[in-house]
């Protein structure tokens, strides 16, 4: 569902007057309070777990003078042990440590306090430096916006918002069956779009 079909779903879910809205943009009153649940109802499920839906593969072209880049806008943190410069492994440094490091030859980097990339040292040929990141929450603003989980998961937003509708409208029964509702599928999300969990070797 985009973000106005979501907030659509909503309004249809817990009984609003009308068969709006039709815009998400200009809004106020009722319809207004309904888009602003859908929109932090799926800032805060992201905000819960590190998901699938949130990695992404990036990349940043180095050249052989600069040590100081920008990260993709969305970046918020790396997928550990995965920064590559053709078939050499990039080591990740602490910003405080990069000062410290060699800078001969590259061989590791570190993010400022600003979010710009620094290098320990310009690489002696051009390439892409290739790393796999977790990206920011993703903002709902656009009628055609359309959040990154599978869709067969997108009504667990519409749930979410659900639980600030019966709250702010003091209607106990919405809010028990939007939670009932919330934590069904969240569940299936759990299963599919969450990292594995790595229990190591089995005891002898």
């Amino acid at each position: 569902m985009t973000f106005l079909e979501l907030c659509q779903r909503l309004r249809q879910e817990v009984g609003a007057a009308g068969n709006g809205p039709a815009n998400v943009a200009g809004q106020s009153g009722e319809y207004a309070r309904l888009i602003g649940w859908v929109q932090t109802a799926w800032r805060e499920i992201q905000l819960e777990r590190r998901w699938r839906f949130d990695w992404s593969l990036g990349q940043v072209d180095l050249n052989t003078e600069d040590t100081q880049y920008p990260l993709p806008e969305d970046f918020e943190a790396w997928a550990a042990d995965t920064l590559r410069f053709g078939s050499q492994v990039i080591r990740v440094l602490p910003w405080e440590e990069l000062r410290y490091a060699a800078n001969d030859h590259f061989t590791c980097t570190a993010i400022a306090p600003d979010g710009v990339l620094h290098l320990n040292a310009a690489p002696a040929t051009s390439g892409a430096l290739q790393f796999e990141y977790w990206r920011t929450p993703q903002e709902l603003e656009n009628n055609n916006d359309v959040p990154r989980m599978p869709p067969r998961y997108h009504m667990a937003i519409v749930y979410r918002a659900m639980l600030q509708y019966g709250l702010y409208e003091n209607a106990p029964e919405v809010v028990q069956q939007a939670n009932a509702n919330y934590r069904e599928v969240m569940m299936r999300v759990a299963a599919t779009e969450l990292p594995p969990i790595n229990t190591g070797e089995a005891l002898a």
